[in-house]
């Protein structure tokens, strides 16, 4: 019984509560008590304040509590002059103790409290490609068909799950916070970047860096593990057989025509339109510009943006020679088709603004 009514009076003085005429003989009972013991009901009390938070609990200053109580004992009783320093010097001691209590538990309950994760779902379910801007203000290419999620906590913490489709990341630089695509248990990790996870088939994802570092690997492996890309260094995991084979620029730029040639050969039966391709060119017959720009895509090995639908329902008759250089086809392309283009990093944007930019 004597337990509870302290309990009682222990809650009334955390809420500021407590009746005056209880003060000398709660902080006598206050004295008497075992630290752990106390720790504890305060704990249990915070725990069951409905509809507060702990964020929510204000922690008062000492001086003001010091000052408030004291004014409402002097308030009933007056002290005499032997009286004040004792009621004052234990008054402060014991909302110290009581103060150093709560604020024990409060940071031990938030210390524990792990970060609140915020994760966000993108898909392109178009034809044709399309930006998204991240929660960090990186932003990613969503190609057809492509679906990730990035998890974001109030730490800064960047993880993505890639489930399908080929994306391209152009990461907002945080050295704090590391930039992590995890593809079938494939890590990518960057820190301020562009580059692209492209998966070819069930068994193999090719992954290309376009600016900065990156390093890929296992998400089970150690640093000995890991391989390190160069800008225009690309490495092929076969997830099958659980291996990674690195390419460098000299490497990709002798093998780009046969690679070209594969691409192109894989991807124009699937094509809904007229397209025909030769060792020489590409032959097109009333084709459909959101056809027409992933063929260029595969053929130059670039990523195409078009933020112009009426541009893309667009068709073209022609043909494009297999030597002849990107920029002088976008240039035809944009001369026929009233657009602008600009190339960065392996990245074009197309648009119908009217207004030439010039390419880098």
């Amino acid at each position: 019984m004597k337990e509870q009514s302290f309990k009682d009076q222990l809650l009334a003085y955390i809420h500021n509560r407590l009746d005056v005429q209880y003060y000398e003989s709660f902080f006598d009972e206050l004295a008497e008590m075992d630290t752990a013991i106390l720790q504890l009901w305060i704990a249990e009390m915070l725990d069951q304040d409905e509809g507060q938070t702990l964020e929510q609990i204000p922690l008062p200053d000492l001086n003001s509590v010091h000052q408030k109580v004291l004014d409402h004992i002097y308030a009933v009783d007056p002290p005499k002059p032997a009286l004040i320093r004792r009621i004052s010097l234990w008054t402060w001691a014991s909302c110290a103790a009581v103060l150093l209590c709560i604020l024990s538990v409060l940071f031990l309950k938030n210390f524990s409290t792990p970060a609140k994760e915020q994760i966000t779902w993108y898909e392109n379910k178009k034809a044709y490609t399309i930006y998204a801007q991240l929660p960090d203000s990186s932003t990613v290419i969503l190609y057809p068909h492509a679906k990730i999620g990035f998890e974001y906590n109030d730490q800064g913490q960047r993880d993505v799950q890639q489930v399908q489709g080929r994306v391209v990341y152009k990461v907002h630089k945080n050295k704090n916070a590391p930039f992590q695509v995890n593809y079938k248990g494939y890590l990518t990790t960057a820190l301020g970047t562009i580059f692209s996870v492209d998966p070819r088939d069930t068994d193999h994802v090719l992954i290309k860096l376009m600016e900065g570092k990156i390093s890929v690997g296992p998400v089970a492996g150690d640093s000995r593990s890991l391989i390190y890309l160069k800008p225009k260094e690309e490495v092929l995991v076969n997830l099958n057989l659980e291996q990674m084979i690195k390419f460098s620029e000299p490497e990709l730029i002798k093998s780009q025509p046969a690679r070209a040639d594969k691409e192109l050969r894989k991807l124009i039966p699937h094509l809904t339109a007229n397209v025909e391709w030769s060792n020489q060119s590409v032959k097109f017959n009333q084709t459909k510009n959101v056809q027409l720009l992933r063929v260029i895509e595969s053929l130059y090995d670039v990523s195409i943006i078009c933020d112009s639908p009426d541009l893309l329902n667009s068709s073209f008759t022609g043909s494009l020679n297999s030597k002849e250089s990107l920029t002088n086809f976008l240039t035809s392309f944009c001369q026929l088709n009233g657009c602008t283009f600009r190339v960065d990093n392996g990245i074009v944007n197309i648009s119908n603004s009217g207004r030439k930019e010039d390419v880098q």
